[in-house]
């Protein structure tokens, strides 16, 4: 994660994922009545990382921020917003602009490690976002998740936003929906449900607002779905707005800047049943992570970036090359895009051995004009009775088939790397979620023999938009038998969760009556 370069402990340079961050005031206190420090928040949101950014990637996001810190129940500290990304921010951030009724903000793009800590490093302890992705060509998508904020309005505890997030949960499920719950980090509850991006903003806020309506006239005395603050006192307030494609909602896992350090954190359905049901502060999130819980995973990732999505027609080494400086790394990296392969020429393969922050093995595949390829955080497998994960990773040019070197320290996968067998392969199918082919290596090279091999999508996602995979070593002849490897069933895909979704969405809600 985090490498120190020097600093003393008001003041430390780290590495983080190849990016150098200016990190200041460690040992300032941010909370007040529990003492918590910057270099606390700062630890958290690298320790929640991967939890996290799932849920804000490809987002623009909106930062809170309490730069001296939020000050206690008694004397709270006002923070504020900030949209744009401003003038200061390192040029390795990605943004993307957005335009709004009199003005277009640039906002950045939080989808790596190294972008959340420079933001916690600015007082940002919270992030919000809306409930769509930019696209390709950074236009703005159709949402990808519906969510109901419960906001307890005077005199409500949050049992009875509980109540209210079941009586939610069974009307989300008679259309189809699977949703989970977040105590929210202030007071209330949210309430997740991961859409097939077929409907608009606008269609969604209608079905949500909707199902608010519904709730309020089924349990009137409990439930309100006007927005007239006045109207709130003794009931729970069923905020169906935050759907809007100009609204934002906390993001899952980040901080809240409340006087205790608090978060949006998921829990499950049978924790909301607790009478003594009470918010999470970062601690016991870390804690709950740490013991493999995190029930949001339900919802998919639908990671990386946006910038590893190229369409057929554009330049498929942008990443690779926005990654790496020329004249600091000894990589081959192309001025340009890709060239056509040689007609009739069998298509290449290159497993390196790359000894970085962790030893692993790159897999490359040639396909279109560029090394496709993998990380094996484990290697390559040794029999088919062991899968092993495979993490996509950028497309290489087809001369990283025949480097070998040293990447510097503080360049982007810094590290030893040697090719630990090469040739060509035979491609039997090639899939957005499939790949199946027989490497032959190199004469009494590592792979011992040709191999044959499937690369299956595990996870959120198509094609080069899916992070997970799994690489499997198929039966040579002659090997004993072994039963047939089920196609692994991962993380539920937004699509399969709605698919009994109408084509669109009417006004009216599937199953109620009214």
């Amino acid at each position: 994660m985090a490498r120190t370069n020097g600093g003393g402990a008001q003041t430390q340079w780290v590495d983080v994922d190849g990016r150098r961050i200016q990190l200041t005031h460690l040992d300032k206190v941010l909370y007040p009545e529990t003492g918590t420090t910057k270099a606390e928040v700062l630890a958290y949101y690298a320790a929640v990382a991967e939890h996290l950014l799932p849920h804000v990637a490809d987002r623009p996001v909106t930062r809170k921020r309490w730069v001296h810190g939020v000050g206690t129940a008694a004397s709270p500290e006002s923070g504020f917003f900030q949209k744009d990304l401003g003038a200061s921010a390192p040029d390795w951030v990605q943004r993307l602009p957005l335009e709004h009724s009199d003005h277009t903000n640039e906002y950045p793009i939080v989808d790596d490690l190294a972008t959340l800590t420079w933001l916690a490093q600015l007082g940002a302890l919270e992030l919000h976002v809306p409930q769509w992705r930019f696209g390709r060509s950074g236009e703005r998508r159709p949402p990808d998740r519906l969510v109901l904020d419960l906001d307890p309005g005077e005199g409500v505890s949050l049992a009875e936003c509980a109540g209210v997030a079941g009586l939610a949960r069974a009307v989300l499920v008679d259309m189809g929906l699977d949703p989970v719950p977040l105590t929210s980090g202030s007071k209330g509850i949210h309430l997740y449900a991961a859409l097939d991006g077929r409907q608009s903003s606008e269609e969604v806020s209608l079905v949500a607002h909707e199902l608010a309506r519904a709730l309020s006239a089924d349990e009137p005395g409990l439930v309100v779905s006007e927005m007239s603050k006045q109207r709130r006192t003794g009931k729970v307030f069923v905020d169906w707005s935050q759907n809007n494609g100009s609204k934002t909602t906390i993001a899952p896992f980040s901080l809240r800047g409340r006087s205790r350090p608090t978060v949006s954190a998921p829990r499950r359905w049978e924790e909301l049943d607790d009478p003594g049901l009470a918010q999470l502060e970062f601690s016991a999130v870390l804690e709950r992570l740490a013991d493999g819980e995190d029930p949001l995973r339900v919802l998919g990732d639908p990671r990386p970036s946006i910038t590893i999505r190229p369409s057929e027609h554009e330049d498929r080494l942008v990443e690779y090359r926005r990654k790496r400086d020329a004249e600091r790394t000894p990589e081959p990296v192309p001025d340009g895009p890709p060239s056509p392969a040689a007609a009739g020429a069998p298509p290449s393969f290159v497993i390196q051995r790359h000894d970085a922050r962790k030893l692993h093995h790159d897999f490359r595949l040639e396909h279109d004009g560029v090394l496709v390829s993998w990380a094996l955080p484990k290697g390559v497998p040794t029999d088919p009775s062991s899968n092993h994960l495979a993490v996509r990773t950028e497309d290489h040019p087809i001369e990283y088939g025949s480097f070998e070197g040293t990447i510097p320290a503080g360049e982007y996968g810094a590290g030893e790397v040697t090719i630990w067998d090469a040739g060509t392969y035979e491609l039997e199918k090639w899939r957005d979620d499939e790949v199946i082919g027989t490497l032959h290596g190199r004469a009494g090279g590592a792979l011992g023999g040709p191999m044959r091999f499937a690369l299956i999508r595990t996870a959120g996602g198509t094609g080069r938009e899916a992070p997970s995979w799994l690489i499997h070593r198929m039966r040579a002849p002659g090997d004993p038998p072994a039963p047939p490897v089920a196609r692994p069933r991962g993380i539920p895909t937004p699509c399969s969760r709605v698919s009994r979704h109408p084509a669109s969405w009417s006004t009216t809600v599937p199953g109620r009556s009214r």
